[in-house]
């Protein structure tokens, strides 16, 4: 068993020889323990132990009430070594979860082998708080433990619990701290009389079975940790009766293993497939399998660094939908939009080099293999090339141009490197703050007629081979965004500028590149202080000096998603949505799902779409659907 205490800590001084040590406002005993041990071969439990009885003064009578501000004497190694690392162990553990700093909030490190689901499964107060409502608390309460999503939290992290979950275990913290030591003591005596079955273990932070001190067992690395996470079984009915296809299905899963191997390094295997089938009378059934890596990477974390070799998901930036600086990651469009958004991104080869220094991190990434957005099937329902229509997504329809659509191949150009970037952000008390420079290809393909193709179209004769290129151009990419809390809310804003936006021009047809603007707003909360949550984005995207061209040239949308649970939380609805502003364009997406077997559930949902003829909303409108669904993990 492995005990992490704590809150999100900063050192602010000191290293392994240090005498002294002045006590942070967001330090922990484990992380203080952690920095200044004389050596790897002294486990975090002998040094937390040494420092504690080194320096009472520094505690409220308890390893876990250590206050802000206090100096601690760091003890030499020889009075660390007089405490036995096992009987070390155990005294830390019996200390319980609560490790805090002058009173401060309660804390979780998060371990390898934790989802974001169990951890809120440990620590919510009581069964009635719905195990995703604590979930999304903790994610909008800890920004610095997450790449940007729910399902990217950081091995190692901190994680704060909110004050409106933790207020209940504080209240009973701070009476057990006025107890006098002879009524803890007889506690504490009748509590070990009580065998290990019997007793309870503390709250959130129990990892698994009982497992020796890291330290203790260097020469012998964990078991693999398997997984098999995100499952999704899904079938739809087609609401639109002149629609070629009938009915669709999809599954997905992805298998993961991880295992560390020794001081600081860890490997993490991970692959996927995905199952997709469609039925008409018109349109060709379809019914393909798909493998696909996902994250597979070796990863060191030293004391301010983490460096990660091999494929991975990089989830730039804080809002939903439509980030303007996530132009590293691989979009995943073989559904649309029909998935969340952290659920449309896929791995892809990187080198990624991280480095902590109190509250700045810097992020710098290269992607040595570009890998296009994963498109769907050329007869699929979903792909922006239809050829029953003779459509093409974002440019108008025309039906001069229609018969050539219909006929034409496809040639993608997905040679090259993928570009990199650099993010440096800092998170404090009153805003996460970020800027971001990029040189990136464009993960989704942008469609062009190629030259003859093109050269016939404009002599007004049927090209013989008609055929259609996907192109990637390169873009440099400025941005930031911040994050704020005000009150029960949650702020965001993120802006990026582009030098490099795919266009066609209408005047022959030839693709280029113009600059361009997308930024998004939005905030994220729980009116009334309930369970009911909503988030909402304000989005632009727009194209600077781009008069004669076929594509949008100014785009507006409000995004977000409605989230409330009902039946003693034993059922959920939850609408996602994207509407557009100064186009007709709409996606709606209500879902009703039973999640009182978590985290299993079953749903049933819809997708709904309309819009103008040359928005997605539109090109997409005869793909409305019913579904009925199961999502879990095991």
């Amino acid at each position: 068993m492995v005990c992490a205490f704590g809150v999100a800590g900063t050192a602010h001084a000191g290293e392994a020889d240090a005498e002294s040590y002045t006590v942070g406002s967001e330090d922990t005993l484990w992380s203080i323990a952690e920095r200044l041990r004389p050596d790897s071969g002294t486990s975090v439990q002998q040094m937390m132990l040494a420092l504690f009885e080194r320096n009472p003064q520094a505690f409220d009578g308890a390893m876990d009430r250590m206050r802000s501000g206090a100096t601690l004497m760091v003890p030499d190694a020889e009075q660390v070594q007089r405490h036995d690392a096992k009987d070390a162990r155990d005294q830390v553990e019996a200390t319980g979860p609560d490790v805090r700093v002058n009173g401060g909030n309660d804390g979780h490190r998060v371990q390898g082998d934790e989802t974001l689901w169990s951890i809120a499964r440990q620590l919510r107060p009581s069964a009635e708080v719905p195990i995703d409502a604590m979930a999304q608390a903790l994610f909008e309460h800890n920004p610095h433990a997450f790449d940007g999503a729910r399902d990217r939290m950081l091995a190692g992290a901190l994680l704060r619990i909110p004050p409106e979950y933790a207020s209940e275990e504080r209240r009973q913290a701070d009476a057990s701290a006025n107890v006098p030591a002879e009524v803890a003591q007889a506690a504490q005596d009748d509590d070990s009389s009580v065998s290990g079955e019997e007793r309870e273990s503390p709250r959130g932070f129990t990892f698994g079975e009982e497992q020796p001190d890291a330290d203790d067992d260097a020469d012998e690395p964990s078991e693999w940790d398997v997984r098999l996470r995100d499952v999704l079984v899904e079938g739809g009915v087609l609401g639109t009766s002149d629609r070629p296809v009938h009915t669709t299905q999809y599954g997905r899963a992805i298998l993961t293993a991880a295992r560390p191997l020794g001081e600081g390094w860890e490997l993490r295997l991970g692959a996927r497939a995905d199952l997709q089938a469609q039925h008409g009378r018109e349109a060709p059934n379809d019914t393909r399998l798909r493998a696909d890596y996902h994250e597979n990477y070796l990863r060191y974390r030293g004391d301010n660094t983490r460096l990660t070799l091999g494929t991975q998901r990089i989830l730039w930036g804080q809002v939903d939908e439509i980030p303007p600086t996530d132009r590293l990651s691989t979009r995943d469009l073989t559904r649309f939009g029909l998935d969340p958004y952290a659920e449309r991104r896929r791995a892809n080869p990187a080198i990624r080099a991280e480095w902590f220094q109190g509250p700045w991190q810097a992020d710098l990434v290269w992607l040595p293999v570009f890998r296009p957005a994963e498109m769907p099937d050329r007869d699929s329902l979903w792909h922006p090339v239809d050829r029953n229509r003779g459509r093409l997504l974002g440019l108008p329809e025309d039906p001069a141009l229609a018969p050539v659509i219909r006929e034409a191949g496809l040639d993608d150009d997905v040679s090259g490197d993928g570009g990199g970037g650099v993010r440096l952000s800092r998170s404090g008390r009153g805003a996460d703050l970020a800027v971001t420079v990029q040189r990136a290809r464009h993960s989704e393909p942008y469609y062009r007629f190629d030259d003859e193709t093109r050269e016939a179209l404009l002599a007004g004769t049927p090209p013989q081979d008609p055929m259609l290129e996907s192109v990637h151009p390169r873009t440099w990419v400025v941005g930031g965004d911040v994050v704020f809390v005000a009150g029960a809310w949650t702020w965001r804003a993120e802006a990026a500028w582009l030098s490099d936006v795919p266009v066609t021009q209408s005047e022959d047809l030839r693709q280029t590149t113009k600059e361009g603007v997308d930024w998004v707003v939005g905030v994220e909360g729980f009116p009334g202080g309930g369970d009911f949550r909503m988030t909402t984005q304000l989005a632009g995207q727009h194209l600077l000096d781009a008069s004669g061209v076929l594509d949008v040239r100014e785009s507006y949308f409000l995004t977000g998603e409605l989230e409330a649970p009902f039946s003693a939380h034993e059922w959920r609805a939850r609408m996602r949505y994207s509407l557009g502003l100064n186009q007709r364009d709409a996606y709606l997406n209500p879902e009703i799902a039973w999640v009182a077997n978590e985290p299993h559930e079953l749903f049933v949902g819809a997708h709904w779409l309309d819009g103008a003829e040359d928005t997605p909303g539109g090109f997409y409108r005869d793909n409305r659907m019913l579904v009925l669904g199961w999502r879990g993990e095991f």
